[in-house]
């Protein structure tokens, strides 16, 4: 996500929500916004937790802080593989949550970062369950079924 401008030279404050920072390397093509408009890296450095990255065609300060808050993709195919039992945020959204009874929650509509775990927000007309991302409650993940079966915990239905 762009976090805006950084300097005056079309520089952008970048925050990274990707294990895989090298991904931003000089000629990658990302995608900008909803309507994919791709670009081109120029070059990047690490600031802090951040990346300052230098794209193609943003040349001054203007430009860069018309990116801000827009977000940062890649295409599906150059996505880095995860190991075993970790997902994508993208991957999360839209399954349908239902208990080890069988019982429906909802479809994954957002994800909470809440710095200890993640909690996926299930969505059923009006009703919200939160759940969260931890082993003992999220059991299994079925991309294919699209399908998340979790084990209700005290409170998590309440």
């Amino acid at each position: 996500m762009i976090a805006g401008a950084f300097g005056v030279r079309g520089e952008l404050k970048v925050d990274l929500y990707t294990d895989f920072p090298d991904r931003f390397a000089p000629g990658q093509i990302i995608y900008l916004g909803d309507d994919h408009r791709p670009a081109t890296v120029i070059a990047t450095r690490p600031i802090g937790d951040r990346l300052a990255m230098i794209l193609e065609g943003v040349a001054d300060r203007d430009a860069a802080q018309a990116l801000f808050d827009v977000a940062i993709s890649v295409q599906r195919a150059e996505v880095m593989p995860l190991p075993e039992g970790r997902f994508y945020h993208d991957q999360i959204i839209g399954l349908e949550a239902y208990t080890t009874q069988g019982l429906y929650l909802g479809a994954i509509v957002e994800i909470l970062a809440t710095g200890s775990n993640d909690v996926y927000v299930a969505r059923k007309g009006t009703d919200e369950v939160l759940i969260p991302a931890l082993k003992e409650v999220v059991r299994r993940i079925d991309l294919q079924g699209n399908q998340m079966i979790v084990e209700p915990v005290e409170g998590l239905l309440e």
